[in-house]
């Protein structure tokens, strides 16, 4: 089998082709293309040397949904509601996210006042029609939409969750009057309570969909050119994949897709490690993503937001920071920040000489003699240690450090801080002991920072896997196919059997199967997950637990999953279930990496020489690997650095690794303290 990952990120696109039959693995790293990523997608397959009409698989993580939000360049959107609730995404919770500002600054709402309509219904809480859809009023609200000329509309109306009637009809009047316009409905997009939750992903799916839906047709046709005819499959928030058409169609649920394909890779290499418990940490040049896996299973949250707007579907849950390879250091107000701003791939860190002025992370790494100007991305990439030295210097001048390394240090020392908070938010802020956990650390700047952010969280073992710097696209490949369905019900949990729950999710297992043999599966290879979401009465928020048909073991549960989030339990408290979860999955074929043949416990083999390295505040000697001369077996000790075509190991002081049969690297810590 011969599988395609390819992984768009802020600074770097990724491409990885992994052929089982030949037991080989290729990969690329060019530069992404913000205003275009097929162009960045088109210039990795050219640079790839091989063939790609014979592809079995090929699996894509793409930010284009993310950006768009983040930048606030989705399409011009309406909003439909309920009269007298058009203002809801704008009223919101009156969250104060600075609650000591005194001037404190509100989300701005995806979609203007203007472009905000309501239109006289109203259903109630148990479904009932008791104001019929205006049709007098839905024709002026069309009028208007035609005015203001849109490409997109949301409908979010009252309780539609339990009767979808007038939000179906407000849809197939825009589709048959507006042909060309985006309708994205909350009935289809987020059939649960809570409006103002439902209305903002409904909203952001309608805001995103149609330049979700251009790029994708892009990506199609820069498949075409390379005469790549396999239908491609997209990464979703879950960590499951599906046909690019569903991708289109759903797009809200593609949010956090570029984000899922590391934590994958993490999940792969803990299966291969027989690790249960593991933060997986992904540097990039841009960013950094870090998340949990704890006992064999990755952490999904179906509580999300995304640049202040709440997004309520099940997604991965990671935390992201602007902290990576590219985040700008400077001088304000006296004192060094680094990031969130980033150089990105244009122009670039200083060292690239591509037109960048400001220090970066990467400068300060190579200033530390950490990075190899001849070796950067396999050569690929050429870095000039003077350009790097040039503005660290002029930096270290105004925050009045003694000498350059000793502020390319401060920048290192201050950048890191900054993903230990974040490590520590999927971890310890969750009742997690650090200690008990693997870091697994990856993406291009990841493996020269594991040995020190597992320091500051007090772990002891650090998992740098085979390909770290495309271990997010190589993620994608170990995905399977999946779709998520849910719908609310809010009835206590002592009025419910067994066999009342058993019916209440028929419905939603039905259509998961139906979604499963449309993507071209048996019915007997799909698998369902069902889980219920529970609160105790009078709580806000709900917590997901496993259902396998007895109420019995769903209580305990959550009793459990209660005690681990806050603290305590309340077995003989009251419960109402809220929403209904169904997972339908269709396990895709899988691959192991090949065997690297067995050496002794002594790397001399693959020992290139030797180089000043500034650490823990003075220039030391460090041996420096090749890492595709290692062998199984071989023991490498800190201080060495480890070179590789997509990404650098640091095994620091006090630190040794021992080389893998598969070719990841075990960095152990030989002393605490």
């Amino acid at each position: 089998m011969k599988c395609l990952g390819i992984d768009i990120g802020g600074t770097f696109t990724d491409l990885i082709i992994v052929d089982s039959e030949s037991n080989s693995v290729l990969l690329e790293k060019v530069s992404s293309t913000p205003k275009d990523q097929s162009i960045g997608v088109k210039n990795g397959l050219n640079k790839l040397e091989t063939t790609l009409n014979d592809l079995d698989v090929v699996v894509h993580g793409t930010t284009v949904a993310t950006n768009a939000i983040l930048e606030h360049k989705g399409a011009k959107t309406a909003l439909i509601t309920t009269e007298g609730f058009s203002d809801i995404i704008e009223i919101g919770r009156q969250n104060r996210m600075n609650l000591y500002s005194l001037y404190p600054k509100r989300i701005a709402p995806l979609v203007p006042s203007q472009l905000r309509f309501g239109v006289k219904e109203r259903i109630s809480s148990s479904g009932e029609i008791l104001v019929p859809l205006n049709v007098a009023d839905l024709e002026a609200t069309f009028e208007k939409i035609k005015r203001v000329d849109v490409e997109s509309v949301a409908i979010s109306l009252l309780f539609s969750f339990f009767n979808p009637q007038h939000e179906i009809k407000i849809t197939n009047e825009i589709k048959k009057r507006f042909p060309s316009i985006h309708v994205s409905c909350s009935s289809q997009i987020l059939p649960q309570f809570r409006e103002y939750d439902r209305t903002s992903t409904t909203l952001l799916d309608a805001y995103i969909a149609p330049l979700c839906r251009n790029y994708f047709t892009s990506f199609m046709l820069r498949l075409k050119e390379h005469e790549i005819n396999v239908p491609p499959l997209i990464l979703l928030s879950t960590g499951g994949v599906t046909q690019i058409k569903n991708a289109a169609e759903r797009s809200v649920e593609t949010i956090f897709s570029g984000l899922a394909g590391g934590v994958l890779g993490g999940y792969y290499s803990c299966n291969e490690l027989q690790i249960n418990n593991a933060l997986t940490l992904d540097i990039g040049g841009t960013s950094t993503d870090v998340a949990s896996i704890v006992n064999g299973k990755i952490d999904i949250s179906t509580v999300n937001e995304i640049a202040g707007h709440p997004i309520h579907l099940p997604s991965i849950a990671v935390q992201t920071i602007g902290a990576g390879g590219g985040s700008i250091a400077r001088y304000e107000h006296g004192i060094l920040l680094v990031g969130p701003e980033s150089a990105g791939a244009d122009p670039g860190p200083a060292c690239y000489d591509c037109g960048g002025q400001n220090p970066t992370v990467t400068d300060a790494n190579l200033v530390r003699g950490l990075l190899n100007p001849d070796f950067f991305c396999g050569g690929t990439i050429k870095i000039y240690s003077e350009f790097a030295e040039e503005v660290i210097s002029s930096l270290a001048y105004k925050l009045n450090f003694s000498s350059v390394e000793e502020c390319a240090a401060g920048i290192i020392e201050i950048f890191e801080n900054n993903i230990a908070l974040a490590l520590r938010k999927v971890s310890t802020e969750r009742g997690y002991d650090s200690r008990d956990f693997h870091l697994i650390s990856f993406g291009g700047a990841g493996p020269l920072h594991g040995c020190s952010l597992a320091e500051r969280l007090c772990i002891e073992k650090v998992i740098i896997p085979p390909y770290p710097g495309v271990w997010s696209a190589y993620g994608l490949l170990a995905a399977d196919i999946r779709h998520d369905l849910s719908m609310s019900i809010l009835k206590p949990l002592k009025e419910m059997t067994n066999d009342q729950l058993e019916s209440a999710f028929q419905s939603l297992v039905e259509q998961g199967v139906q979604l499963c043999v449309e993507d071209g599966f048996l019915e007997k290879e799909i698998l369902i997950a069902r889980n219920l979401d529970l609160r105790l009465v009078g709580q806000s928020y709900e917590l997901n637990v496993p259902f396998y048909g007895r109420i019995e073991a769903v209580s305990h549960a959550f009793d459990e999953a209660h005690k681990q989030a806050y603290g305590y339990a309340s077995p003989d408290a009251p419960r109402e279930v809220v929403n209904l979860r169904v997972a339908a999955m269709v396990p895709l074929p899988k691959f192991s990496l090949s065997t690297l043949p067995k050496g002794s416990t002594d790397p001399k083999e693959a020992q290139t020489g030797t180089r000043k390295v500034f650490l823990r505040n003075e220039w030391i000697e460090a041996n420096i690997y090749q890492k595709s001369k290692l062998k199984a077996n071989n023991i490498i000790e800190g201080p060495s650095i480890i070179e590789q075509n997509d990404s650098t190991t640091l095994v620091d002081i006090g630190w040794v690794a021992e080389v893998k049969n598969d070719s990841h690297l075990l960095l152990k810590r030989l002393y605490s303290g």
